[in-house]
């Protein structure tokens, strides 16, 4: 199964990632100032999406620049930020044909935004591209769900797909109009490690339905040492595992994210 990477985050997706951007609590807003703070001066946020952590950090006066496949997420990025009376550096490309004119101390990928990218072999083209546009001695981070998130059932867990709708978003938008969100996994192959999941969105004024759309999606998982060992393909030499937004190495305790944080060799 093959699907346009964009397509999630086009149209009605866009406005429900917009409304997202600005209600957010930024869990992982500490531990990726963390990694600027430490790597210095110029930054790249590739994933950035409606500007959720890139407008914050530009607000703060970090030198950061963002990439995201979406030209409708971009445009919703570009009017917060006017709002905001900043004029962001951003650029619409896949992660995995990264090509800018700059060189970066830092690169952040939020949101498990890598499990996003289609193929294993893009997402290594991805980690090879982040490797070239960093300076020597600069840091990528990025954050995944760890594999018992997708992979462990229970044995009484049997599962038929599709599976069944579930709302998870109702938000009342500033110009009166409500927006529903609702998501089901419609494949799943835990061989390969991916799924696919499809989101109906739903817009309405007051009680009547006035524009529906189903967007496509794939997200792959993957185990800690497949990762270490793709970085290390990408060219990376020291590589960390962090879990649950803390510094602490990941162990079993941690059950919500596995943070990646590899650095390029000084000479290169």
């Amino acid at each position: 199964m093959k699907f346009d990477e964009r397509d999630l985050y086009t149209g009605l997706s866009a406005l429900h990632w917009a409304t997202i951007s600005t209600s957010d609590p930024r869990i992982d807003k500490s531990f990726y100032k963390g990694i600027l703070e430490k790597a210095g001066s110029k930054a790249l946020e590739l994933g950035c999406g409606a500007g959720r952590l890139l407008l914050t950090f530009l607000q703060e006066g970090f030198d950061v620049q963002g990439v995201d496949i979406s030209g409708d997420m971009l445009s919703v990025c570009r009017q917060h930020a006017n709002a905001m009376g900043l004029d962001p550096v951003l650029y619409e490309q896949q992660m995995q044909q990264l090509d800018l004119p700059d060189r970066f101390n830092a690169i952040y990928i939020p949101c498990g935004g890598f499990q996003c990218v289609m193929g294993r072999r893009a997402a290594l083209e991805t980690l090879r591209r982040c490797h070239a546009h960093l300076e020597p001695g600069g840091i990528l981070a990025f954050n995944v769900a760890p594999t018992h998130s997708f992979y462990y059932w229970g044995p009484k867990e049997i599962h038929a797909w599709p599976g069944e709708w579930k709302q998870i978003a109702n938000k009342e938008l500033e110009n009166g109009k409500r927006l529903l969100v609702y998501h089901h996994k419609i494949f799943e192959d835990t061989v390969a490690q991916y799924a696919v999941r499809e989101r109906r969105y739903e817009l309405y004024e007051g009680d009547r339905l006035i524009k529906e759309e189903i967007h496509t999606g794939q997200t792959h998982w993957y185990h800690r040492n497949e990762l270490m060992w793709m970085l290390e393909l990408a060219g990376f030499q020291d590589v960390n595992v962090k879990g649950d937004w803390t510094d602490e190495t990941l162990n079993s305790e941690h059950k919500k994210e596995m943070i990646f944080v590899a650095t390029k060799n000084g000479d290169k």
